[in-house]
């Protein structure tokens, strides 16, 4: 009789203790997931900023082309300054690059979703920190150029190739958390 309910007793303690393990694992791995779904969608913000600063250096390099052509012209026609020349093709439509305003949006939204994260895991912190270097980088940017440019493109890259590195140790970093 005392075997029985020492064994029912065993059975109901052994039961409880790995329910509390159980329920903690998925804890930890719903927590897990939830920080990588936030920097996956703070990627995504700057996948966009990466696309609008591919569409600058083309429109930077495609304004150097037409500003080379244009000095040629003039010197060629005897223009004396640049309004003149602009005078005598009024009928162009001119590349300018000056509306910044949607790119500073999204990196603002960005920062202040960095800024009130509460992302805990070491690795996916240390990366939302180099974003927001990055970020605080191009927002602080005073002259846009091609050296801003190829400056903000390596800062991506690095971050980018971070990012998938962590993509592909997140089972090892999840293990690492439950254990």
């Amino acid at each position: 009789m005392f075997n029985v309910l020492w064994n029912i007793l065993l059975g109901i303690v052994g039961g409880i203790i790995s329910s509390v393990i159980v329920s903690r694992v998925f804890f930890i791995q719903g927590e897990y997931q939830q920080q990588t779904k936030f920097v996956d969608g703070i990627i995504r913000k700057l996948a966009t900023i990466r696309a609008y600063l591919s569409v600058c250096k083309s429109v930077f390099e495609v304004s150097y082309d037409e500003d080379i052509r244009i000095e040629k012209e003039m010197k060629d026609k005897g223009y004396r300054c640049e309004m003149e020349y602009y005078a005598a093709h009024k009928d162009k439509n001119w590349i300018s690059f000056k509306d910044l305003s949607t790119l500073l949006k999204v990196v603002e939204t960005a920062q202040d979703e960095i800024a009130n994260s509460n992302v805990t895991d070491k690795y996916l912190a240390e990366i939302l920190c180099d974003i927001s270097n990055y970020l605080h980088d191009i927002s602080s940017t005073k002259e846009w150029n091609f050296s801003a440019l190829n400056r903000f493109e390596k800062s991506e890259r690095l971050i980018f190739e971070k990012y998938d590195k962590s993509k592909r140790i997140s089972g090892k970093q999840l293990l690492k958390l439950v254990v």
